[in-house]
């Protein structure tokens, strides 16, 4: 099979196999231009993913624990006050209904009063604050972290597109480009899995009605050292014209076939394209 890059044009950075060289699927097989820039922009990705995460833990965890120490602090220290500025009040309102204080100096110490509840409910409120986490906060950043994943994988996708992996486990037949080079219409290279060598013959489209599957047949040619034993395995289900010229002069280069795969019951010779002649047995005689 020809492997291509994501778009024909594409100029390889770096070659990364060697022809004759067996690969593994999804083993990287060259690096193309403009895997730097894509590389460097999936750290920037992580990066905010992290940071983002980071925030959020933040947020969902409150305030630290020395802030809360602090609050608590704050809280008690106006109670006290609150608590001191009551008993004052107690007392002066005692000296004015005994004639011994102004009415002005009362008012003036239930404003001060009255200023420090309201310090005191601010410091309270202010302390479960710190200890509450905040509905639209960790809302907020948990969207920050979905848009910093979509980023992350849109990322990954883009330096995805700068490799060019094996789709299957095989061998390099050929390459057809180069590091520095664009990749044409031939594409990067040439490769197949050597291990899984088939026969494809093509039959005369009149005969095809009679094959069926399992059908017993034998592949002939001059890099076998003698005939091979195969079953037909696959019929195809199309007819197009012959795309070989054909030896036989009776069958002309215009006859119409149908491809017939074989499998051959013992390994083949690690060779593609050679010419075979196969024998099929169609109700008990061959047909080549």
């Amino acid at each position: 099979m020809a492997i291509h890059g994501a778009a024909d044009g594409s100029v390889i950075r770096e070659l990364k196999v060697a022809q004759g060289e067996v690969v593994e699927q999804g083993q990287i097989l060259a690096v193309l231009d403009g895997y730097e820039m894509r590389r460097a922009d999936l750290l920037v990705a992580e990066r905010n993913l992290r940071l983002a995460e980071l925030q959020r833990t933040q947020i969902s965890a409150g305030a630290k624990g020395s802030e809360k120490i602090a609050q608590r602090h704050v809280v008690a220290a106006k109670e006290a006050q609150l608590t001191r500025l009551r008993l004052e009040w107690e007392r002066r309102n005692s000296l004015v209904s005994q004639g011994f204080a102004s009415k002005q100096s009362l008012e003036a110490l239930r404003a001060e009063l009255d200023q420090v509840q309201s310090e005191v409910e601010q410091a309270k409120h202010t302390l479960l604050s710190l200890s509450e986490t905040r509905g639209i906060d960790d809302e907020v950043a948990a969207a920050r972290v979905t848009l910093a994943k979509a980023s992350l994988e849109r990322a990954q996708a883009d330096v995805e597109h700068t490799l060019i992996r094996a789709p299957i486990a095989g061998s390099i037949l050929s390459i057809q480009a180069r590091t520095g080079e664009a990749i044409g219409q031939d594409g990067l290279l040439r490769m197949a899995a050597l291990d899984r060598i088939g026969v494809v013959a093509e039959v005369d489209e009149g005969e095809v009605a009679r094959l069926k599957l399992g059908m017993g047949a034998t592949i002939e040619a001059p890099i076998l050292k003698g005939p091979v034993v195969a079953k037909v395995s696959r019929i195809a289900q199309e007819v197009f014209r012959q795309k070989r010229p054909a030896s036989d002069v009776l069958i002309g280069r215009d006859a119409k076939v149908v491809e017939v795969d074989l499998a051959p019951e013992q390994p083949l010779p690690s060779i593609l394209g050679a010419e075979v002649l196969v024998h099929i047995r169609l109700d008990g005689s061959d047909k080549r």
